[in-house]
């Protein structure tokens, strides 16, 4: 009885820390997986959302060593392997997250998840030839997953080969025409090749599908690449997610800017500036964040100067 009830409480500390994690309250998670530490020092799984938490951080010394602290209290946790591989493949220590999920396979062999990482990994360290095979051998024993067919796509994409990553995306869309994510990678690659009307095409099957508004911001985006303005703002304006990303108010201000709606175009650049300010003291090294800010204030300038020459061109006009 004594043990269930420990189980009980550790495993309240985790759900309350992934619920922490989910609204970024990042010290309040890391508190409450310290809290089940103190339970049960052996769970695993407190380790593993540790290591996730400081992985968002971008404190990855501290993240690498929870992974390894769950692999020490379970050599057979799959899960700390592949999290550690990922990350070793995002810091581009290819060796190394090749090494993970080849312990991976060890343990589960064969799974089309693990494969289809190990391929990622194969075609982030630009050996295409080994990840063509890595990706031949899982949709051979695996011809049935959507997963073995994006992978192949990929690694032709990787390669810049687009003639062949739109055939197998196209083979992707066949084989599950309800899977939206092989109608919104070859809206990408068609776009890529400046193949407009046909990306158009394929753009409008991927919203279609997109039921749950999962990629709003990719469609909003490609929309507005293509001159769409007023679809992509009625398409942007159905986000309705609590807290909304600055990169929303970025977006609305390009397309109102577009659309000649200066002065809330300049509201929402003043958003996305507070808002990317607030990610940048978090993330200090995302270059992404402190492009897209400078991006709204580059805007605002250019706005308020053209406000400000057509108030002279007005005044000019009155007299």
């Amino acid at each position: 009885m004594f043990k269930f009830i420990k189980i009980f409480k550790a495993k309240s500390k985790i759900y309350n820390g992934l619920k922490n994690k989910d609204n970024n309250q990042f010290k309040k998670a890391l508190k409450c997986f310290d809290e089940a530490l103190e339970i049960m020092p052996e769970c695993k799984y407190a380790f593993q959302y540790k290591g996730k938490i400081y992985e968002d951080m971008e404190i990855y010394d501290k993240a690498l060593n929870c992974f390894d602290k769950a692999i020490l209290q379970d050599p057979h946790f799959i899960d700390a392997w592949i999290s550690k591989g990922r990350l070793f493949n995002s810091l581009k220590k290819h060796d190394e997250a090749l090494n993970c999920f080849d312990r991976c396979l060890d343990l589960n062999k064969d799974n089309s998840y693990i494969l289809a990482n190990k391929t990622m990994v194969y075609i982030e360290k630009g050996d295409y030839e080994s990840a063509l095979n890595c990706a031949d051998y899982n949709l051979k024993i695996h011809p049935e997953e959507e997963i073995c067919f994006s992978w192949k796509a990929e690694v032709f994409r990787g390669m810049e080969d687009y003639e062949n990553s739109i055939k197998w995306f196209k083979k992707l869309t066949e084989f599950n025409p309800s899977y939206h994510q092989g109608w919104l990678q070859l809206t990408l690659d068609y776009y890529t090749i400046n193949k407009l009307e046909e990306a158009e095409e394929y753009l409008e099957k991927s919203i279609k599908l997109d039921k749950n508004g999962n990629h709003n911001y990719v469609h909003v985006a490609l929309l507005k690449d293509l001159g769409k303005y007023k679809k992509a703002l009625k398409l942007i304006n159905r986000e309705s997610k609590v807290g909304k990303y600055p990169y929303y108010y970025l977006l609305k201000g390009e397309l109102l800017e577009k659309l000649n709606k200066f002065d809330e175009s300049v509201k929402n650049y003043e958003i996305a500036i507070k808002g990317f300010k607030k990610l940048i003291k978090k993330y200090p090294k995302d270059e992404d964040l402190t492009d897209w800010k400078q991006n709204c204030e580059n805007a605002k300038k250019r706005l308020k100067i053209l406000k400000n020459e057509k108030m002279k061109m007005k005044e000019g006009i009155s007299c």
